[in-house]
């Protein structure tokens, strides 16, 4: 028998009628039964699975549903414990009583022994009905095993996926980055100014007053600083 299958299914909201296709992976319900899965929503094994990565609400509703479905299991079983010595009670009674209601002709005996017999039938009957109402419930909640395994194991697969293309993009990104860092410096190594020394030569050619009057009218004395704080900050 197969473990499990794989099918693909369109995405049918698709914007821009893209053809990609949406991984969903099934398990065969033999999963359950190899890997003693009985109780999904309270077994470690799976709730450790939502410690680093959140649990959706769809899940977590599909959590609370068998939570509902284990607690009515346990009350049908504890029911049924209950109703097996109430039967032994009765019939223990029935034994005691018969001998004073047909060797002792005891009415009141007699009586007793009559509801003692319907509540035995009454009991007979319940027992039936919990039984059949825990093997349906065996059934709701292996169903509820298998649909919550199936979803919680598909997500987390594919928020791993998302999160390892997205770590994937960060890394190139930062590459790219890292990249234009070192073009960006090599650029500017090629036109960075010793505007110091320009001031000198300049200052010689034209005089003081021309070069500071020049400095003003093209702003160069906020980037002349600029310049010089740009490479105190590279030789540091």
């Amino acid at each position: 028998m197969r473990l499990f299958w794989k099918k693909q299914s369109t995405n049918a909201v698709a914007k821009e009628q893209s053809e990609e296709k949406r991984i969903n992976v099934e398990f065969d319900s033999s999963i359950l039964r190899k890997n003693g899965i009985t109780r999904l929503s309270i077994d470690e094994r799976w709730t450790k699975l939502f410690v680093a990565i959140k649990i959706t609400p769809e899940l977590e509703k599909a959590e609370q549903e068998m939570n509902e479905l284990i607690k009515e299991e346990a009350m049908l079983k504890n029911e049924q414990d209950n109703l097996e010595p109430q039967k032994r009670k009765c019939m223990n009674e029935i034994l005691n009583l018969t001998k004073e209601a047909f060797e002792n002709d005891s009415d009141k005996a007699k009586g007793r022994l009559k509801q003692c017999k319907k509540e035995i039938e009454r009991i007979n009957s319940r027992i039936d009905e919990v039984m059949e109402d825990i093997e349906e419930l065996n059934d709701k909640l292996k169903k509820a095993n298998l649909d919550l395994l199936n979803s919680s194991i598909n997500y987390i697969f594919s928020t791993l996926k998302n999160k390892n293309e997205r770590a994937l993009e960060i890394k190139k990104e930062l590459k790219e980055i890292e990249q234009r860092q070192k073009d960006l410096k090599a650029e500017l190594e090629t036109i960075k100014v010793d505007w110091t020394q320009y001031a000198v030569d300049l200052t010689n050619l034209i005089g003081t007053d021309p070069v500071k009057e020049f400095e003003e009218a093209y702003k160069l004395e906020g980037l002349k600083d600029e310049a010089v704080d740009t490479s105190a900050d590279e030789s540091d």
